[in-house]
């Protein structure tokens, strides 16, 4: 009995795959295709069905099954890299499957993973689940409580940001520099392109990645005030071109950007052609487009494309770096990413910024880029941004006027004192410190419960837990360790100077009418 015919004889089932499927970005396939080829913003993905090994046809058509839900509900990035997992396992599977995929296939294939890899089995894990949800033959029911049960460790965040690493972490000052005079030199020799000169400014300037470069219009620049709208990516939205993010550019490539513009328009290119188009990035070896000619990113430089033909240009140009024994800097649009965060936490800005300007809708990326440098630690904020508080919310409590308002007016436990700053209570537990083992008032800053006075000496707090974390530099994990609480503090003592500065202005006003 054929493995196919053991699948529909078990499971009464035969996949009928539709005609007509359509993807989120709202492009049309034909799902019973050998490949899946179709367009998602500034993105061509792909998806070769006839790579799969004799013994691995027979899933196909269970596996394109499995993947239309995720095909038209998340991006084309997501599908691609849940059937490049499952193309991975059947790779490392290989003879050693017979019948349906089971629980043990799946431990073998993860025995076979490296460490580094370990935590991809998650993707591996949504695809299989889905295709047992969906009753489909080819894997064992019993696959899905067991990767139900298995802790599959999550990846690690931001490893080359946080450990500096040489190859694919953030250019040290040295690095940024040597490159931006190598690029500077080899554009005057005529031996770099200037569409390449630009984006590598514009990667320093802005941070972005290398997709939301290639998303870029004409338009897109204002040469009178010298602001580049940059389009934003992992939004959520049907493609990039939806929201956009404003850049201040410099006086020198605000300057090349409008003759390299000047250009463009001089070959007949309008404000809504591409500002990197294929034609220019690679004029020879670019395949016919699948786009139609109304298509809203037709003409633009698909990013791998941009981010291959940008890598090998700047690779022949790489200065020697001495963290790799003077051998060529490696260059990557992710390194210029990292850099534009890392120096921004090394010059003062807070993580709402940061996050603000690379555009995280949250804080918990950029964490990794104030342990990046030892610089950091004596750059903690002075002063906490308007912007910080309905983002970041260390502070999780409730600001009060004084223990009258508080929620047990006094009660024993309720007050909170740091005698080693003051005699004077700074705030109030509206759970009157019940089984709280926690080191006040230090975690009692981040805590729902508490309630900050508004006339308190939160400020010597803030110095004490400070002069610790300085007492702690050499060693960034420990002086990390009262971060958020510094954080938290700082956000009451902003939200104190708001209200005294909010009565200070009703006294003045009131003073003037009166």
């Amino acid at each position: 009995m054929s493995l196919a015919t053991e699948f529909h004889t078990s499971n009464a089932l035969t996949v009928t795959l539709p005609e007509r499927v359509f993807t989120r970005s709202g492009s049309s396939i034909d799902p019973r295709d050998d490949f899946w080829e179709w367009t998602d913003g500034p993105f061509e993905p792909r998806i070769d069905f006839c790579r799969y090994s004799d013994r691995f046809k027979t899933f196909v058509p269970f596996l394109k099954q499995a993947l239309l839900p995720f095909l038209k509900r998340h991006s084309s990035g997501y599908v691609l890299n849940l059937e490049r997992e499952f193309h991975s396992f059947s790779v490392t599977t290989g003879e050693g499957l017979e019948g349906a995929i089971t629980p043990q296939h799946i431990s073998n294939y993860v025995a076979h993973l490296p460490a580094s890899r370990s935590w991809r089995l998650s993707a591996f894990s949504l695809l299989l689940r889905k295709w047992v949800e969906l009753g489909l033959p080819g894997v064992d029911r019993k696959c899905e409580a067991y990767l139900l049960e298995r802790r599959i460790p999550g990846g690690k965040r931001g490893e080359p940001v946080r450990t500096r690493d040489p190859l694919r972490g953030p250019l040290s000052e040295d690095e940024y520099t040597a490159l931006h005079s190598a690029v500077n030199a080899a554009y005057g020799r005529r031996d770099l392109p200037l569409w390449a000169l630009l984006v590598t400014r514009l990667l320093l300037a802005c941070g972005g990645r290398i997709s939301q470069y290639a998303s870029l219009k004409i338009c897109d620049f204002d040469s009178d005030s010298a602001v580049l709208n940059l389009p934003q990516a992992k939004t959520g939205e049907k493609h990039m071109r939806t929201s956009f993010l404003e850049f201040d550019i410099s006086p020198q490539t605000a300057q090349l950007l409008s003759d390299y513009i000047d250009g463009l328009r001089a070959m007949d290119h309008d404000d809504q052609s591409p500002l990197f188009p294929a034609s220019l990035v690679m004029p020879v070896g670019s395949k016919k487009s699948i786009r139609s000619a109304d298509d809203l990113f037709y003409g633009h430089c698909v990013p791998r494309n941009l981010s291959r033909c940008f890598v090998q240009i700047l690779s022949d140009i790489a200065p020697p770096t001495a963290r790799l024994d003077f051998a060529p800097l490696p260059v990557a649009p992710k390194r210029f990413r990292y850099t534009f965060g890392t120096r921004m936490a090394e010059e003062g800005a807070s993580k709402v910024l940061i996050a603000n300007r690379l555009g995280h809708a949250d804080l918990q990326h950029v964490d990794v880029y104030f342990s990046a440098s030892p610089k950091i630690v004596d750059n903690i904020d002075k002063a906490i941004g308007a912007m910080l508080a309905p983002l970041a919310q260390a502070f999780q409590g409730r600001l009060i006027e004084g223990e009258e308002d508080s929620t047990h007016k006094g009660s024993p436990g309720s007050r909170i004192i740091d005698f080693r700053v003051s005699a004077a209570p700074v705030g109030s537990c509206a759970g009157k410190g019940n089984g709280c083992a926690f080191n006040k008032p230090v975690a009692c800053y981040s805590c729902f419960q508490f309630e900050p006075w508004l006339d308190a000496p939160h400020e010597k707090v803030l110095q004490r837990l400070e002069a610790e974390r300085e007492k702690w530099s050499a060693d960034e994990r420990m002086a990390a360790v009262n971060d958020e609480p510094i954080q938290a503090v700082k956000e009451v003592i902003w939200l104190c100077a708001q209200v005294w500065k909010q009565r200070a202005q009703e006294s003045t006003e009131a003073a003037v009418v009166s």
